[in-house]
Order: structure tokens, then C-alpha cells, then sequence
């Protein structure tokens, strides 16, 4: 029985919706775990009323850029990705978040603050700098492969990443090796929940229950070329059936739920992708961070159609290369891939136990036991000073 309680500070962005899926599956982790011992808030400081409009602005900026100029996003992810650029970059978070982030830790009082989204917890070192202690400091890393230095900040108590490749990443960077825990990326508990039979499932979803299915999906935003590849596979002849979640892309799916399918064919809008992917016997996916992880977790290889370069690229490389799916380059590939994988059921099998051995499903229940014992034992973390004394002090530390 738990008798401690811990105010547990989640720290996001919505610049994309893999950094907002991480921090839902740990809040839903520690309260699974802990109950209502956990006291969790996730917060979002760029989207603070005190945080300028103009970097609230910037998480669409960075969907526009990876969909449009990904060459352009790509040379900026390679250039930045030294010590002097991410001190620069830090500086600017730091004075245009410095007033969000002290109203959100005066208001929280919390005693361990985990971020999801780089540069976060050095603000947050910042805060207490005078007083006599601090909430225990963690950065969840949230992609596999090519990742940023800026997401290692010698603040943190804990740097929990996801794979040895970004371990070495960090002890790189300078994080004490001490420090650095490998434990996946969290997806939401109920990708590890004990399910019945598949047929059972797919009859529960109201599918085929034997027909091989293919799940489609490209984000919470619905990105990259999904009707394209729905139509390619609706004509391919195959003998399967078709789920496609759109997202919010709300477009996709009035276009989706107009056409005449050959198919069985279901569309979703922005809906738990749990079920479905156990449901399915491949997932078609661009390849975020978390949408991979989340397949992995339920040991379905993957068809990866696209990847945001820089650390996208990177989790399509760490898939690939493990044997746990096919990059894909266009829809008449995808349709190629598959038909071969339907006609040689031990490519597929293989490819799914890769997907289970990579898989972490029980990465968030981990992760927060992790963050719950950064609490225990912890002093008090108390402010010290007014919220305006403590906003100049952020935005003036280097």
C-alpha cells in the first residue's frame, strides 16, 4: 500500500502529438500504479497565457516545415545539434517561457517534474537555484534513433531514453552514464492490457474476423499520403480488409467516408489506437516516435511510408534494421511490400516477432516508478522569492 503522495509536474508540447500521447500514457501509469497517492498535471508551458503568441505559433510552424521543407527542417535539426547552438536555443526558451513556468510551479508546488520535450527541466533547475531544495528532474526522450543533443541537460536527476543508440547519445553530451536509464518510450497502459482472441476483438470492432487486415494511421494530425495509399490498396486486388484512422484531419475522413470502397473498409477519426492495433496484422505508419512504439508494443511489423527527417529518419532506421518492418516509398510499394508478405506468412511472422522483442509495453509503468522514487525521501521543494524575482531569475541564467 502506498502512503507517500507525490505531486507529480508533467512537462509537454503539442508540436506534433507524440510528446502529448507520452505524457497522457505516464499520467495514466502512476495513477494506475499509485492511485490517487499520484497527483499528476500535465502542463504545455507554450501555451500559457504569459507565453508569447509567437512560439505557440511555432509547434504549427514545426508541422508545417517536416510536411513542406523537410530538407529545410532536416539542415537546421544538423546544424543546431551542437553545444553553442542548443545554448542559444536554450537562452531563447528560457526568456520566452522564463514567466509561464513560474506560474506553473508556484501553482503546482510539485515534487518531481518530468518533461516529455527537451530544454523544459533547465528552467525548472533554474526556479529553485536559491532555494534549499528542488523537485526531483526528469526528460523522457521520445524518439528511438537520431535525436537531438537538446534533449540531454545536466540538470536532470534521471535522462531516460529508449534505446542504447540514444543512450550512448547522452553519455556523449555529457549526462553521467550513472543517470541515463534505458526504458523505452512511453506508450499508454492499455497497449500491455491482457485482451481475448483477435477474432474476438476484430467481431467486437465490428471487422472481418479472419480477413488479413491492414491498419493505416499517419499521426493525430492525419499527414502524408493515407487516401492515396487507402485507394492503392482498395484496388490492389487483395484479399483484406482496411482500417484508416484519420486523425484530426477532418478532411481526410469526410473525403474516406465518401468513396465507394471494394473492400471492407472501416475510417476513424482521432480515436485509442490500442485495440486496433492489436486488431490488425500490419500497421502502415509514417514513423513518429510513438506511433512506432506503439506498434512494437503489440508485436505488429510495420510498413513505414514515410519519416520527418532528422529523428524521424532515425526510428525508420532503427526499425528496418532490427527486422521489424519495410520502409515503403509510395502507395504502389506499399501495396507490393504487402502482397509479398501475404504471400509468405514467415516474412510476416518474423517481422512480428522482431516487433514483439523490440517492443516495451510496460514502458510507462516504468518510467513511472522511476519518477515516483525521484520523490521519495525528497525534501519539500519550496520556492523562494516573488513570482517576478523568480521569473528574472530564469531568464537570466546561463
Amino acid at each position: 500500500m502506498v502512503h507517500e503522495q507525490h505531486r507529480i509536474l508533467i512537462l509537454t508540447s503539442d508540436a506534433g502529438s507524440g510528446h502529448r500521447s507520452a505524457a497522457q500514457a505516464l499520467e495514466a501509469a502512476l495513477v494506475q500504479r499509485y492511485g490517487t497517492a499520484a497527483q499528476v498535471v500535465i502542463k504545455n508551458p507554450i501555451h500559457h497565457q504569459h507565453a508569447p503568441a509567437v512560439l505557440r505559433n511555432a509547434e504549427g510552424f514545426y508541422i508545417d516545415l517536416v510536411r513542406y521543407v523537410p530538407d529545410v527542417y532536416d539542415w537546421l535539426h544538423e546544424v543546431t545539434d551542437q553545444p553553442l547552438p542548443v545554448a542559444l536555443l536554450s537562452q531563447g526558451v528560457r526568456q520566452a517561457t522564463h514567466r509561464a513556468l513560474v506560474d506553473i510551479l508556484a501553482d503546482t508546488q510539485p515534487d518531481v517534474v518530468v518533461s516529455v520535450y527537451p530544454l523544459f527541466t533547465s528552467l525548472v533547475a533554474a526556479a529553485y537555484r536559491h532555494s534549499n531544495a528542488r523537485p526531483g528532474l526528469a526528460t523522457v526522450v521520445t524518439d528511438l534513433g537520431a535525436v537531438h543533443r537538446f534533449w540531454f541537460d545536466r540538470h536532470d536527476d534521471l535522462c531516460i531514453v529508449p534505446t542504447l543508440e540514444t543512450r550512448t547519445k547522452a553519455i556523449n553530451c555529457g549526462i553521467d552514464p550513472a543517470r541515463v536509464v534505458i526504458a523505452g518510450i512511453p506508450v499508454h497502459p492499455r497497449f500491455a492490457a491482457p485482451r481475448g482472441s483477435v477474432s474476438a476483438l476484430r467481431a467486437s470492432l465490428g471487422w472481418h474476423q479472419t480477413l488479413p487486415t491492414v491498419l493505416l494511421i499517419g499521426g493525430g494530425a492525419g499527414v502524408g499520403r493515407i487516401d492515396a495509399m487507402a485507394r492503392a490498396l482498395d484496388q490492389s486486388g487483395l484479399a483484406i480488409q482496411l482500417a484508416v484512422v484519420a486523425g484530426r484531419n477532418h478532411e481526410l475522413a469526410h473525403t474516406l467516408r465518401g468513396r465507394t470502397w471494394r473492400i471492407p473498409t472501416h475510417i476513424y477519426d482521432f480515436v485509442p489506437l490500442a485495440d486496433l492495433m492489436i486488431a490488425a496484422d500490419v500497421i502502415a505508419t509514417k514513423a513518429g516516435g510513438l506511433s512506432v512504439s506503439e506498434a512494437l508494443a503489440v508485436g505488429r511489423p510495420l510498413l513505414l511510408y514515410g519519416a520527418a527527417p532528422a529523428q524521424e529518419s532515425g526510428n525508420l532506421s532503427y526499425v528496418v534494421g532490427h527486422g521489424a518492418g519495410l520502409h515503403v516509398i509510395d502507395p504502389e510499394h506499399v501495396v507490393a511490400q504487402l502482397a509479398g508478405g501475404l504471400r509468405d506468412p514467415t516474412a510476416l511472422a518474423r517481422a512480428a516477432r522482431a516487433a514483439q522483442t523490440l517492443g516495451r509495453p510496460h514502458a510507462a509503468s516504468q518510467i513511472a516508478e522511476l519518477a515516483w522514487h525521484l520523490g521519495s525521501g525528497r525534501p519539500r521543494a519550496t520556492l523562494l522569492g516573488s513570482r517576478n524575482e523568480l521569473s528574472r531569475r530564469i531568464a537570466s541564467w546561463f
